[in-house]
């Protein structure tokens, strides 16, 4: 098959695949490469896809990142890593996460107010305790570090007193 019947038949594939929604890059490079074609074709395709904005990196992450939110927020290391694994280029990664929205402090809060309300907390020193660690163990297995996690509870206390 000749380059551009090859560009021609790859490019026209990657838009069926994409079909009314945005994509990344890296999914339809993998896509493509499954299908077989010349990684310099895949290349010239993914920018021409750019370019139409079929493909667009920083609005799929956006999208990602926005199911991500509320009492589904998670930190920062797991959504870089749930990025990455969606085929968002690296340099966008960085730029989407930089944004304020996305940052830990901001995303754990979150999750305390909703997952945590303080009326949920008993009034027992050794229950709240015991609740304190297994809150902190649950923002943990959502990759906020457990300073961050205790430090956002304290600061919660502090602005209810």
């Amino acid at each position: 098959m000749n380059r551009d019947l090859q560009y021609s038949d790859a490019r026209n594939k990657a838009i069926a695949h994409i079909g009314i929604a945005v994509s990344s890059s890296g999914k339809i490079r993998d896509f493509l490469s499954e299908k077989g074609y010349d990684s310099d074709v895949i290349e010239e395709v993914i920018e021409q896809l750019i370019e139409e904005k079929y493909v667009d990196d920083a609005r799929y992450a956006r999208k990602i990142l926005r199911a991500r939110l509320g009492s589904k927020a998670e930190g920062r290391l797991k959504l870089q890593a749930r990025l990455e694994a969606a085929g968002v280029a690296q340099d966008v990664i960085s730029q989407v996460l930089s944004e304020k929205t996305y940052a830990d402090e901001n995303t754990i809060m979150d999750v305390i107010r909703d997952r945590f309300p303080a009326s949920s907390f008993s009034t027992e020193p050794a229950e709240t305790k015991r609740q304190l660690a297994k809150a902190i163990r649950y923002l943990e297995s959502r990759w906020y570090s457990s300073s961050l996690a205790l430090s956002s509870f304290r600061k919660l206390l502090n602005d209810v007193e």
